[in-house]
């Protein structure tokens, strides 16, 4: 379908272009509702967490809302999408909020071990680009999210192939089939590169 007829539909019909695959439907969806998001993310935005950073998982919060939107439950998509975006950023602040702990704690740790550091010494730290540093933490949330929705065992399959374990030790490990290991790891990929894909398309439609 055109760009052109798709500008013509209503919201619900987008969804349910969407929610059958179509790309630019949802690339519409998203362009429809960058206003709701950035209004949203600009509440809530400050020194631990950047306003773009909100509003690209304010995307990731309209995407999961999409695909589970469903228009026989009687509620207007524009009232969801907002639960929905906005429950996404608050989990976000969550993260940030135990990653920055994590980080004063390490960084105790690590100061711990330069007792005896002086000016003269050979110390060299590398300092992470923001476009790394900003992927890496947006990414790892979206995997977290994605394995929050599994089932318990799906988890615990996922948690070890995420921490380089194969197929059999994960087969072996946890008593189960080598085919529900890869059945499992395969939905995680679906639903974790499904939601990047259109979270690395926002960067385009959002970041101006």
């Amino acid at each position: 379908m055109s760009k052109y007829k798709l500008r013509t539909l209503r919201v619900e019909s987008l969804i349910k272009l969407a929610q059958s695959g179509d790309k630019e439907a949802m690339n519409m969806i998203m362009v429809k509702f960058e206003p709701m998001i950035k209004s949203i993310a600009s509440k809530y935005y400050g020194a631990w967490a950047e306003f773009q950073d909100l509003v690209q998982i304010g995307f990731v919060g309209l995407i999961q809302g999409v695909y589970s939107f469903d228009e026989n439950n009687n509620t207007k998509f524009s009232t969801f999408a907002y639960l929905n975006i906005s429950s996404e950023i608050k989990s976000f602040l969550t993260y940030l909020n135990r990653l920055k702990n994590k980080v004063l704690s390490d960084a105790v740790s690590i100061e711990s071990m330069f007792e005896d550091y002086s000016e003269d010494s050979d110390y060299y730290f590398e300092v992470p680009s923001e476009t790394d540093l900003y992927q890496s933490v947006v990414y790892n949330y979206i995997f977290e999210r994605s394995i929050e929705q599994m089932k318990e065992i799906e988890k615990d399959i996922v948690k070890m192939w995420l921490d380089n374990n194969s197929y059999e030790e994960i087969s072996e490990e946890l008593n189960i089939a080598k085919k529900k290991v890869d059945n499992t790891i395969q939905k995680f990929k679906k639903v974790a590169n499904r939601v990047m894909k259109y979270v690395n398309a926002s960067i385009t439609i959002g970041g101006k």
